[in-house]
């Protein structure tokens, strides 16, 4: 065999081996979403903020993706900052969905003062993301927040 189709075929191969060693698995662009999403609410940037909802959004507690919009533009309206303390994220995925739970402490901060939105000083507070793989991106479909179980809102 010559030379140029030996580096042809080793091409050929090392080109999907490297392709898939390069892309992020979908368990890490999830923790990124997340991430990222923190990112955004720390910026008090709405569209930011909403990026990682599905509009088919809709939880257990009865929040849908409108619903939680306008909560956050009115809590970014009345908070001067926030504090958000993410650990542990971790995603499971099969197929098309995927559950993603973390530990959180939420705070925003008014007036010189720290109200805890989620968790509290000492705990952090469980989180379950559902979501779905809609046009080849993650979007949360469901929250659920099981130390919350029996809270109203």
């Amino acid at each position: 065999m010559s030379r140029k189709v030996v580096a042809i075929i080793i091409l050929l191969f090392a080109l999907p081996v490297g392709v898939y060693l390069l892309m992020p698995s979908d368990a890490k662009r999830i923790k990124k979403l997340i991430k990222e999403g923190r990112e955004a609410i720390l910026r008090k940037d709405l569209k930011g903020t909403m990026e990682p909802l599905s509009y088919n959004y809709r939880d257990r507690y009865g929040f849908t993706y409108l619903y939680v919009k306008e909560n956050m533009k009115s809590l970014f309206a009345r908070t001067e900052a926030f504090e958000i303390d993410l650990q542990d994220i971790d995603v499971d995925v099969v197929d098309d969905r995927a559950e993603a739970r973390f530990l959180v402490k939420v705070a925003a901060l008014r007036g010189g003062r720290r109200d805890y939105i989620l968790g509290t000083e000492e705990v952090h507070e469980s989180v379950v993301f559902t979501l779905e793989k809609e046009r080849m991106s993650w979007k949360v479909v469901e929250t659920y927040l099981p130390t919350r179980e029996g809270t109203a809102f």
